[in-house]
């Protein structure tokens, strides 16, 4: 992804994917929202926030931030059951790392203390939805730092949801908002949906095969000049 532009991998790459899978691929580019991402501060069990990255990339969403996680190469696969390919897993340290690198989004805090309800999140800005620890929530310093603290309506005896269900609730609710506040399914720009695109053909067929793939077309094509 890093040596040739997003054009020349979809050109290169086409003519191995199959007519169903391309068309797959258009349909859910279509359908996805850049200017949300999720992150997950110090999750007690990585598993449960890699459930939320299935989640989440079933609803539209490709960038996840999990920060001050314990995670091991290859973790989670039955979990999020092959979603981790198609979305952008980001890891931090710190949360000030992750604070270094959100880019201009908004933090929305999920909190028992939070000073408005879920469905009043703004949804004409870009904005980063942050959920903690399962047992402690978020930490005071990530509560300091959000623009929006928000609570989920609770109607029964229990005191909370479970982080998993919590972060279902927010996206469908948010994105459901997001996506009739933009009149459409998506709001990829044309650059970001070519690079997306390419990065898509490139999984769908392995890193590996495409690599050699592309290097076998270039090669061709200079032996050409």
């Amino acid at each position: 992804m890093q040596h040739y532009t997003p054009e020349y991998i979809i050109q290169t790459l086409k003519p191995y994917l199959s007519e169903k899978r391309m068309e797959r691929i258009e349909s859910v580019l279509s359908k996805r929202i850049r200017s949300v991402h999720v992150a997950i501060e110090s999750p007690y069990d990585v598993h449960n926030g890699l459930a939320i990255v299935r989640t989440a990339e079933a609803l539209g969403v490709s960038h996840m931030h999990f920060i001050q996680a314990e995670m091991k190469k290859g973790q989670g696969r039955a979990t999020t059951r092959g979603t981790l390919k198609w979305t952008h897993l980001h890891s931090h340290e710190t949360f000030s790392d992750f604070l270094e690198n959100r880019g201009g989004f908004h933090l929305a805090g999920a909190s028992v203390e939070g000073t408005m309800m879920l469905e009043e999140l703004p949804v004409d800005r870009p904005l980063c939805l942050l959920f903690g620890n399962e047992h402690r929530g978020l930490s005071e310093e990530a509560k300091k730092r959000c623009d929006f603290l928000f609570s989920i309506p609770l109607y029964g005896m229990v005191e909370s949801y479970n982080l998993s269900v919590s972060a279902a609730i927010t996206l469908y609710d948010y994105l459901k908002r997001k996506r009739l506040a933009l009149k459409q399914d998506g709001d990829f720009s044309e650059e970001e949906y070519l690079a997306e695109k390419a990065h898509y053909y490139v999984r769908s067929l392995g890193g590996e095969t495409a690599q050699a793939l592309l290097s076998k077309a270039q090669s061709s094509f200079r032996s050409l000049i």
